[in-house]
């Protein structure tokens, strides 16, 4: 029984974070082990095991992507008056003028969303708010919320599915 439970909780973590990252990452798996180990308490008996495991896995690598992007943000200084950016050498060039050209295009298809699903979008997604004070920002009961970032995750994923790896 343990071996079946190691396979799935093995099966899982990986494809969530090829989900999120496009790639495997072996260092961010070994941390969503960790992760799970510490918040085995949490599980309950009456709850799927796999449903469990997905939902942590999927909510640590939302985390950790979020953590990626404000590090980004802060490696990266702009240069307003040439409009040219200094980037950290660590990695290809290429890799990081890919990630540009990448965001301007989601960025502009989050523009093009309507107004009400942006706002809520860009709250939740961009800002970092919890739905309850996104809903509590916009006037709105947090199903609504919840409905209007679906959507608008659904729009840009059929405006974007081109870009996905």
């Amino acid at each position: 029984m343990e071996f079946l439970t190691r396979c799935l909780c093995r099966r899982i973590v990986r494809r969530t974070v090829y989900k999120y990252l496009c790639r495997s990452d072996e260092d961010l798996e070994q941390e969503i082990y960790i992760h799970l180990w510490e918040k085995r308490y949490a599980y309950h008996e009456q709850e799927k095991l796999s449903a469990w495991m997905r939902t942590v896995s999927e909510n640590f690598c939302k985390d950790y992507l979020r953590r990626k992007s404000q590090k980004y943000q802060r490696l990266t200084d702009y240069d307003t008056d040439n409009q040219t950016e200094t980037i950290s050498t660590d990695k290809d060039p290429e890799y990081y003028w890919i990630e540009k050209c990448r965001r301007k295009l989601v960025l502009n298809a989050v523009d093009q969303l309507p107004e009400k699903m942006r706002k809520a979008l860009v709250l939740v997604e961009f800002e970092g708010l919890s739905y309850d004070a996104a809903a509590k920002k916009l006037g709105i009961t947090t199903g609504t919320l919840k409905s209007r970032i679906h959507n608008a995750k659904q729009k840009l994923q059929q405006q974007l599915n081109y870009l996905i790896c």
